[in-house]
């Protein structure tokens, strides 16, 4: 089974708490929790509508001092948080931009590979992998099961991925559309629904 790792839209919106814990009941294993332009607070605010049944599916790509307090699953470094805090017990996983750098951070739990297409949330990032250097990094193990996916994901696309040993994808825009909001609560499950279903 591969995992589908499903990443927050970029900003808060109306209902999210209420989506987010809908989704989690409908099955889903890990949440990245990424808000690039938010603070502690507005995280916490968040957090605190979550049932805390589901802190330990929860992975934080910023303040991680929220990780502990919460006792959620795990962080994800970044640039601008390079260093998982001291002692930390969940998982430490980190986004990839080329197979170079996935042999560098092959210690880590696991890893995005991004973008694998052209990205559906940010315009203009990247173009994504060629399939031959998918293939062969696939043929040396350097995409593995610690391996997943990231970027223009979507039911078109996934199936492209087959060929490939990657153990999972993350989706962001495929799941979330560009305007999401409350009253798009039944069409975003039915979507998770479809993208649990790939494979």
């Amino acid at each position: 089974m591969k995992k589908l790792i499903v990443i927050t839209a970029p900003r808060f919106f109306q209902g999210e708490a209420s989506i987010l814990s809908h989704l989690f009941n409908e099955g889903m294993q890990r949440l990245h929790l990424r808000k690039p332009d938010s603070d502690a607070n507005e995280l916490r605010k968040l957090l605190d509508r979550i049932p805390d049944i589901y802190y330990p599916k929860v992975v934080l790509h910023d303040c991680f001092g929220l990780a502990v307090e919460y006792g959620l699953g795990g962080v994800h470094l970044n640039k601008r948080n390079s260093h998982a805090p001291d002692g930390f017990a969940g998982t430490i996983s980190r986004s990839c931009h080329s197979i170079g750098e996935l042999g560098q951070f092959r210690g880590l739990d696991y890893l995005f590979l991004s973008p694998i297409f052209q990205s559906i949330s940010k315009e203009g990032y990247g173009n994504g992998f060629e399939t031959e250097t998918l293939r062969q990094a696939s043929d040396a193990g350097i995409i593995n099961n610690k391996v997943i996916a990231l970027g223009g994901i979507d039911l078109t696309t996934l199936p492209l991925l087959r060929p490939f040993r990657f153990g999972g994808v993350a989706v962001l825009g495929a799941l979330w559309g560009n305007h999401p909001s409350a009253d798009k609560e039944d069409s975003i499950i039915t979507q998770y629904k479809k993208l649990q279903a790939w494979n």
